[in-house]
């Protein structure tokens, strides 16, 4: 069956974004950033850019000019400290989401949303609720040290998340979808494949179940020297613990933030030869039901 992420990205070209929507988004979301970082300089709050977002900072100094979203991580500690302040400092201005925290919140990761702004993913088109523009806050967690538990640790996060997922496609689903399955066979098997496991998983535990066990996993509260961002495809950021505490500055749209010392290990682990700009068929095309700022 086809992945997601390839779905979104090659069944849906009457949704790609224009450049000059890019663009505009991108400025929205830098704004957003910015007050993070006014957050987290006020309140002393640790924090890093993260994956395209770092990547974007070391190989262009801003976005990476494809890009249309940005993501920063910090420790769980730290990450409580932000989702409090940006509740109290920006109350009309940010809607802060973290997991659990509503029926229809059916994502793994925080998000900082902008209000006044209208931004609706595909495959979340069913969703009335948290749709505007956003960053993600992706938080580290202590990860078990040897690596055979850990993969063990991880497959079984990956089957909890999975699970959930296909609980969304079942509860909320995506009008956009349905009506592309009527007219293109590769998205029909693909939603009628989740449709039956989201309709086994949503009768044996429930999405709520799913998100809540992702949780529990993710939160080990005992040091163990390493550390990473809970993930649901192959790619784990897992280091020992130094490479989430030990920063350097960079420079993203004339600005500086703070990102891993070891910033060319990390980059390196994730991407392979990052410098190396991609050739654009095979630079990931994105898409928006709703994109208005």
């Amino acid at each position: 069956m086809i992945s997601s992420k390839k779905l979104y990205s090659t069944a849906f070209p009457e949704y790609f974004l224009n450049d000059d929507t890019l663009k505009r988004m991108q400025n929205e979301l830098f704004k957003i950033l910015l007050d993070v970082k006014y957050i987290c300089e006020k309140y002393d709050i640790k924090y890093m850019l993260n994956g395209g977002t770092m990547l974007g900072a070391v190989r262009h100094k801003g976005f990476i000019p494809w890009d249309d979203d940005l993501d920063i991580m910090m420790k769980r500690e730290e990450a409580a400290k932000l989702t409090q302040r940006f509740r109290e400092e920006f109350p009309d201005k940010y809607l802060v989401a973290e997991p659990l925290c509503d029926e229809k919140y059916v994502v793994k990761s925080i998000k900082i949303f902008k209000k006044g702004t209208k931004y609706i993913e595909i495959p979340y088109a069913g969703i009335d609720a948290f749709d505007m523009l956003f960053i993600d806050v992706f938080v580290i967690e202590n990860v078990p040290a040897n690596r055979f538990i850990r993969n063990i640790h991880w497959k079984i996060y990956n089957f909890f998340y999975k699970a959930a997922s296909v609980c969304v496609d079942y509860k909320y689903p995506s009008p956009i979808i349905e009506q592309k399955a009527k007219e293109n066979e590769e998205v029909a098997k693909y939603v009628k494949t989740r449709r039956r496991l989201g309709n086994f998983f949503s009768h044996v535990g429930g999405m709520k179940f799913y998100l809540k066990q992702c949780e529990k996993i993710a939160n080990i509260k005992r040091h163990t020297g390493w550390s990473g961002i809970p993930s649901d495809n192959d790619i784990n950021e897992i280091f020992p613990e130094n490479m989430y505490s030990d920063t350097v500055m960079a420079e993203f749209c004339g600005v500086d933030f703070p990102i891993p010392a070891a910033y060319d290990e990390f980059l390196t682990a994730v991407f392979g030869d990052y410098m190396k700009i991609p050739a654009p068929e095979d630079r990931e095309r994105h898409v928006a039901y709703v994109a208005e700022f």
